[in-house]
């Protein structure tokens, strides 16, 4: 039964709907969710249950116009409630408009299967897929049965809030809404690629309000908002598919970087009003900004007294902007070198300094206040062979050694799941020393349910093969790992933890490999023992910088959206308390 007031269903003009990296992972029992899979980088499992930040733009923008849309992360939902009904969820949520992320590919499994789960509750319902890697793949994603429609652009705000306000009144003619591939009369159609705006582009205030009241499953953590001040890029890393090059050729523009409002930027900081003094900033794609937008920004953390703010920075940071940033608050720098070999680094696009630069400026830093720099670098990249790896591992005891670990962290991660399509790799792959193994985005799709994750990989190097890839990975991974318990820099509890972990991994994937190999199945048992891997490793989020394994829920994206006693309804269980 309902509860007394409270509504059986939702409704909205348009629902954004995240999925689940596979659709059905809570069922599979043939493929890992493999430690390391997702990198381990930020806060997030393999589901890849973090949505858009430009959902905000979304939402914000037709708020303006007075249209309502809700986001569901059904991804987050399904983590935290494993017997959910889905379907059953989807028939509560009423909209002319449901609209889908792939978000750089990694929703490309579930979001394509979520749609048509969609289509099978409501036949009518009018569904579209948006953003970069929509727009890349839009010719064959509108092909699916479940698609009606592809938003081509990364400003997608005007062309959907004319689908939206149509789609509302009734009407289904979407011939004169510029940037569509759409379903009509049983053929697809094109309005063009007309909605390029060379200013005020995504110029939407997100509005973090919602997150205010909202407490981290973890205590140990303050909360997190992300701001974004620009779109596109004015860098060329060629691994990366929103860099000038792809950004360029996609989008079909020549000025790959524009800046949003800087006040819209400072209202969003704004938003969270006195619960700032308890949130920490991840501050994207401030390397971008020039020293008179960043300053204001860093005034406006100042002001409102945020608690911390992670800045990614794609060259040394000049000393009167490393003052500001020791005044306004707890700052800590991103630096993403890539490799500490300057001819892999220069290859992937960075090589802006070489180490020994890093190196004497990281004191400048500190004394400005700066709290601390966390140096991350990269697997996958042109020229680097397992040596080059394992070098790099062994430099980053250096700078343990030489800087006591948090003053200067180093960080190792693979490129994973996918190379993006659209990148100057991905698209002139001989040229750098690449192999591409999925082109299609159905290849992609299906590469997101192979069994042993070395397999997603939608690519590998003349210097490192797929399984390469894999092996080193846990192998220099797990090295810095026992460095870090070595000298200190984290609890030697929080490193076993890690170590036991990549070692079962590395078990389980060969037991996997070995039994397909003699007899291209898993036997029962070993099915068994993936499952409960499975539930183990999905029981929980992590990230390399402090690998404790944290409870969902309370992060800016897990879902807000369904009321509690929805979710009692439709999971058959009482809700967790967390």
């Amino acid at each position: 039964m309902t509860e007394a007031n409270e509504p059986s269903s939702l409704e909205a003009d348009l629902f954004l709907l995240h999925a689940p990296s596979v659709y059905d992972f809570r069922e599979r029992d043939d493929m890992l969710f493999s430690y390391l899979s997702d990198s381990d980088s930020v806060n997030v499992t393999s589901v890849y249950e973090m949505f858009p930040i430009g959902w905000f733009s979304i939402k914000q923008r037709l708020a303006e116009h007075g249209l309502d849309t809700k986001i569901v992360n059904l991804a987050s939902l399904m983590l935290m409630h494993p017997s959910l009904d889905v379907q059953a969820l989807l028939g509560r949520l009423h909209a002319p408009v449901y609209g889908f992320d792939l978000h750089w590919m990694t929703q490309c499994h579930g979001a394509i299967e979520l749609a048509a789960a969609l289509k099978r509750v409501n036949p009518d319902a009018l569904v579209i897929f948006g953003g970069i890697s929509a727009t890349y793949y839009a010719e064959e994603l509108i092909r699916y049965p479940g698609v009606d429609v592809v938003v081509q652009g990364y400003d997608t705000l005007a062309p959907v809030t004319e689908l939206v306000t149509l789609a509302k009144r009734g009407g289904r003619d979407l011939s004169g809404i510029p940037n569509l591939l759409y379903k009509a009369d049983g053929e697809v159609r094109r309005t063009g690629f007309s909605h390029k705006p060379a200013r005020d582009y995504n110029d939407a205030t997100n509005d973090w309000s919602y997150y205010r009241e909202q407490r981290p499953s973890d205590p140990s953590v303050s909360k997190l908002i992300m701001t974004l001040p620009n779109t596109g890029c004015a860098h060329d890393c060629g691994w990366c598919g929103g860099s000038r090059y792809a950004y360029k050729n996609m989008m079909g523009v020549q000025k790959t970087m524009i800046q949003k409002n800087n006040s819209r930027v400072v209202d969003e900081l704004r938003s969270m009003g006195e619960a700032a003094r308890h949130t920490s900033i991840y501050a994207l794609q401030c390397y971008s900004e020039g020293k008179k937008r960043m300053h204001e920004y860093l005034d406006a953390v100042q002001e409102l007294g945020y608690n911390s703010v992670f800045f990614e920075q794609f060259n040394l940071t000049p000393p009167q902007t490393l003052k500001k940033m020791g005044e306004a608050t707890r700052s800590y720098i991103m630096l993403s070198p890539e490799s500490h070999d300057p001819k892999i680094s220069k290859a992937a696009g960075r090589g802006t300094y070489t180490m020994a630069e890093m190196e004497d400026w990281i004191p400048r830093a500190l004394d400005a206040g700066v709290k601390g720099v966390m140096v991350w670098f990269f697997i996958g990249m042109p020229y680097q062979d397992r040596r080059s790896v394992m070098d790099t591992v062994d430099y980053c005891e250096h700078l343990i050694r030489k800087f006591k670990g948090w003053a200067a962290l180093p960080l190792i991660c693979p490129m994973v799941p996918f190379l993006d399509p659209g990148s100057r790799f991905f698209e002139q792959p001989e040229r750098h020393g690449y192999r591409i193994y999925h082109r299609t985005l159905e290849e992609h799709r299906q590469a997101l349910v192979e069994p042993l994750w070395y397999r997603r990989l939608n690519y590998e190097t003349k210097w490192l093969s797929r399984r390469d890839l894999q092996d080193v990975s846990y192998e220099a991974i797990a090295r810095l790992v026992e460095m870090k318990a070595e000298y200190g820099v984290l609890p030697r509890e929080f490193c076993d933890a890690v170590l036991a972990t990549i070692a079962q991994t590395r078990t389980l994937l060969a037991e996997m490999e070995r039994a397909l190999e003699l007899d291209g199945r898993f036997p029962a048992d070993l099915r068994a023992e993936m499952r409960v891997y499975n539930r183990k490793i999905l029981a929980y989020s992590s990230d390399q910088i402090i690998p404790v394994q944290r409870p969902f829920g309370g992060r800016w994206f897990d879902d807000i959206t369904v009321p509690e006693h929805m979710i009692r309804e439709l999971s058959g269980d009482v809700v967790p308390t967390v």
